[in-house]
């Protein structure tokens, strides 16, 4: 498994604890702004819980679609397993985030802070 991905066994619906695995690349957060209907600058004035957890959703969706496989969950709940996941379980998905991958024409639109540089 690469830097950029993680893999935990998160509880939904029932008492069977399934593999999810994420996998952080830009795809994601586009899965991720669609779940509230946002651009990434709205995106970035919500709850900072909301955002991880659109985040892991959009992580885990993209992971399964790359696949080829159909996502069998929602953003809820993928909130919920996340709140009945241990600490451990989701510091580790929180640390993963930093090794996202991005493709250079997105990493040439950001300065250094990560802010959109202005249009000339």
């Amino acid at each position: 498994m690469e830097k950029h991905q993680a893999e935990i066994r998160l509880r939904f619906k029932g008492i069977f604890r399934i593999r999810v695995r994420f996998t952080f690349v830009w795809q994601a957060w586009f899965l991720a702004w669609s779940v509230f209907k946002v651009d990434p600058t709205e995106f970035g004035k919500l709850d900072p819980d909301k955002q991880f957890a659109a985040l892991a959703y959009g992580a885990a969706a993209w992971e399964l679609m790359d696949h080829g496989k159909s996502v069998y969950f929602t953003f809820e709940d993928i909130t919920k397993a996340l709140l009945k996941a241990s600490k451990e379980d989701n510091q580790k998905i929180a640390a993963t985030l930093k090794y996202a991958q991005w493709p250079e024409w997105v990493k040439s639109k950001l300065d250094k802070e990560g802010k959109k540089k202005p249009s000339p």
